[in-house]
This record gives structure tokens, sequence and C-alpha cells, in this order.
């Protein structure tokens, strides 16, 4: 009867799933170039990486952006090669892996996005990075940066591995003796911690010295483990919808708007792998090897959780020099009857008079008269918090961060605040804030309000460059080369 009854649900769903929008061609279309790591069971070179884009790039004009049908042209769609939001051929390289290239490094950094995402996510990270006189791989994770399709015929196996490639050819780049870095925005934070827990075990794999994690997509819902039936039922060209969480508009140029669901069980996979390594490994002496990991996370976030960050991975750390830097809602008095204390469980945890064997940091506001805020930080193995004012405030009408927003400034062309970018107009799209009658936009409103970008990013990227013990200062100019590809 149970199991009746559950088979009753999921077919209603894959029904009402049909009520979804119509399939254009960049959801349905299976790209042909794309990595699989199947098909390199020997491995991949990040040269070879870099030429599958390059006919990734020949294949998506060939089968997409010349056949986008007159009605599906417009200002606002990323595959109309006309319109305000087609990322190339200029902008295409922050949809490609691409490097930050110096004549003489301190170090090298492999930098990964997050799913749906491409490396245009960590494109100012990479910037902060360089300026800090290190060599920066950021890599395009198989699935995305092209067409939302791509996620379908993703695998977790694919991210591993190109993971793993990256790696090494930082490494490779550097030389055995330079400092090696890993930083990864949402599952791509997941990624690099994952890498360096099997370095804990695996003497092949290059032992990163540091780990930079934003946003980190250590814990998400659990009823994403479940996305494969419905990815399974979609198989069946009736409920070939079912395979979406959601069809939107592809209006962002670097990152879907749709999303498949078969991302999702992507994450899970990999969120459970994390968990069990850490369980495996917590107590061993091996643990004690383990990289000093700094992580930027918002108190709330809609994408993962941050309780799981510090009950699962931040609790269990060893002294190593770890730090966690957590961004509080606007607790000022005008908004606090609005706001849902959700994670307040989570912070008592936290609280003042108990020693942890990380360095913790809340950004929160001063008092509850002022919108400017202040880091309280306790050091490790210390009781006390100590506070910097910063000069910094909440923006009017913002009540938190988000998932989407850490990585971001405030003067992100696309996602930022400002209407305006080195002199002239652009079309930010953090900075639309429609309003009318609620049930009319194709787009969810609430989709539209999430603050894409960080009002408090020059704190990110001060934490940053201070956990960067081993590298020296470059000035820009100083004898250095970009190359992007």
């Amino acid at each position: 009867m149970l199991l009746v009854v559950i088979v009753t649900i999921w077919l209603i769903r894959g029904l009402d799933a049909r009520k979804m929008p119509d399939l254009a061609i960049w959801h349905t279309y299976s790209l042909k170039s794309e990595f699989h790591a199947r098909d390199f069971p020997d491995g991949i070179s990040f040269e070879q990486y870099q030429g599958l884009e390059a006919r990734l790039d020949e294949e998506l004009e060939e089968t997409i952006y010349r056949k986008v049908v007159a009605g599906a042209r417009g200002q606002f769609n990323r595959y109309d090669k006309t319109s305000q939001v087609f990322a190339g051929p200029s902008g295409q390289k922050w949809n490609r892996s691409f490097e930050r290239d110096t004549a003489d490094p301190a170090g090298g950094i492999l930098l990964l996005h997050g799913a749906s995402d491409s490396p245009y996510s960590v494109r100012v990270l990479s910037e902060n990075f360089r300026k800090q006189g290190f060599y920066v791989l950021a890599l395009r994770l198989p699935g995305n940066g092209t067409i939302p399709a791509g996620l379908n015929q993703a695998s977790l196996d694919d991210w591993l591995a190109v993971t793993r490639m990256g790696a090494g050819h930082v490494r490779k780049k550097i030389g055995p003796d330079l400092p090696l870095y890993l930083g990864g925005y949402s599952v791509g934070a997941a990624l690099v911690l994952d890498y360096a827990l099997d370095a804990l075990t695996d003497t092949s794999l290059a032992m990163p010295d540091r780990l930079f994690l934003y946003s980190p997509a250590i814990g998400i819902t659990k009823f994403a483990q479940f996305s494969d039936w419905d990815v399974a039922l979609s198989s069946v060209p009736f409920f070939e919808k079912f395979a979406w969480m959601s069809i939107q508009p592809e209006f962002d140029p670097y990152k879907y708007n749709s999303f498949a669901k078969n991302a999702g069980h992507i994450t899970y996979l990999l969120t459970e792998r994390l968990r069990k390594k850490i369980l495996a490994n917590k107590n061993s002496s091996l643990w004690q090897s383990l990289p000093p990991i700094v992580a930027f996370q918002s108190l709330v976030d809609s994408t993962v959780h941050t309780g799981t960050l510090v009950s699962e991975l931040y609790l269990h750390l060893p002294e190593n020099g770890s730090e966690l830097v957590l961004f509080d809602v606007n607790r000022a008095n005008d908004l606090q009857d609005f706001i849902l204390d959700k994670e307040r469980t989570m912070l008592d945890q936290l609280k003042e008079g108990q020693e942890t064997q990380f360095s913790f940091t809340l950004v929160a506001n001063k008092t509850g008269d002022t919108r400017m805020v202040q880091a309280r930080t306790r050091l490790a193995g210390e009781e006390d918090f100590s506070a910097e004012d910063l000069r910094a405030s909440w923006p009017s009408g913002v009540y938190s961060l988000s998932h989407v927003a850490i990585p971001f400034e405030d003067t992100d062309p696309w996602y930022g605040a400002a209407t305006e970018f080195d002199g002239e107009q652009v079309l930010s799209i953090g900075a639309i804030a429609p309003r009318g009658e609620q049930g009319l936009l194709t787009v969810p409103a609430a989709q539209l309000m999430r603050l894409r970008h960080n009002p408090f990013f020059d704190y990110v990227a001060r934490r940053t460059d201070n956990f960067c013990v081993a590298c020296r200062h470059t000035e820009p100019g100083d004898d250095e080369s970009d190359s992007q590809n």
C-alpha cells in the first residue's frame, strides 16, 4: 500500500511538471564535444580540456546560435547573438576555463565555480589571487557554461576528474616547492574539500596547503537524493519536463536560470561523499594533516545548509589555523519583526564563552539602532570576542546576504548594484527591482529579489588576502601577463 501511495504521488508530480513552460533547444540538445570521464580512463590534460572547449564553442555556434528561431530572439536571450546578454565573443572567455599567469609566482591556486554556473563566478577572486602573486587556474566544470541541457549529461565522476586534473596542472605549473591552494564557490568548494580529503590517503595527489571556500555546498536538502527517480521518469517523452526543477528564460549570460534535477542529485552525492569521508577520517592521525580552511558563508542560505558547515565540518577540524566567517542577517530594529531567525540554534553553538579549535568571525550590525556593521572575532582557543568596526553598512532594503552573493563585488557589471560600469551604462541583473502585480512575470519575483552581490566583499577580499600567509604582494603591471582561454 505504501509503495502504491509513493508511486501515485510520484506520477502526479510528473503530470504536474507538464504544466511547466515549453522546452527550448538549449534544454534538449545533447552536446557531443563535452568532457566525460568515461572517455578518458587515463585522465585528461588541461591542454586537451581546452581543445574540447574550443570544439564546444564550434558546436554551440552550429547547433544553437544559428538555430535560434525568430520567436526566441530578444534582448534578454543569452543564445541570441544580437542580444544584450550574449556573452561572446569578448565575454565568452568567462564561460570557459581561464588562466591568470604571472612571471614569478608566489604559488598557485585552482578555483572552481558552482553548479549551473560558470568560471565568471570566480573572476574577481582570481584577480585577487593574481594581485597576491599567484598563478590562477579557473576551471569550467563539465555541463556548465554552455546550455542548461549540459547538466543532464554531467556526472559526479566528470567533476571529480576535472578537479584532479586542475590541481595536478597547477602543481606542475608552479613546481614542487611553492604553495598550492585550492578554492571554490558552492559545489566548487565541496569539490576542492573532497580532493583534500582524498589527498590524506592518496599520496599520488598533491596535498593543498590551504583551502578557500565561498558559500560551500557541504549540506543540502535530503530530498535531492530522490531526484534521480524524477530524471529516470523523464526519459519517457511524455514526462520529459520532469527532469527540470525549473524551466525559465535564459537571460543570465553566465548562469543557467533553468535548473536540471540531475545537477541537484550530483550535488547530493557529493555532500554524502564528504560526510562519509569526514566521519571516517576525523578520529585518525591523518586528520591532523588536513590543510587550514577558511570559509565565507551567509547565515541564511536557501541553497545549502549553513548549520551543516558548522556541525559536520568545522566542529571536527583539527587545530590547524582554520577560520570561519559568517555574515549575519540585517538586525536593524526596523527589520526585526519581519525576519525569521531560523539559525539562532546554530549561532548559539558558537556563542561567547566557549572555545573552538578554529577562529570564528560574525559580521553583524553594531547595534539594532544602526545599519553599520562590525566584525566580531574570537580566535581559536579563546572564549571572548574582539570587535572591529567596518567602514560598511547594510544597503537600504537589504535584509540579508544570499548563497549567490558571497563572491561578487557590488560594482560587478552583471550582478552589482550599479547601472554604470567604467563610465558606461550596463544592464546589471543585480540592479533589477521590478514592481507590479503578482503572478505576472515569467520569472519568479523571489528570484529577481535575491541579492546577487556582496556589499561586504571588500572584507571577504581582505580576509582572503590575510589567509595567504605564504604569498608576496605583486603590484599590477609588474612583469605579469594574463592568458584567457
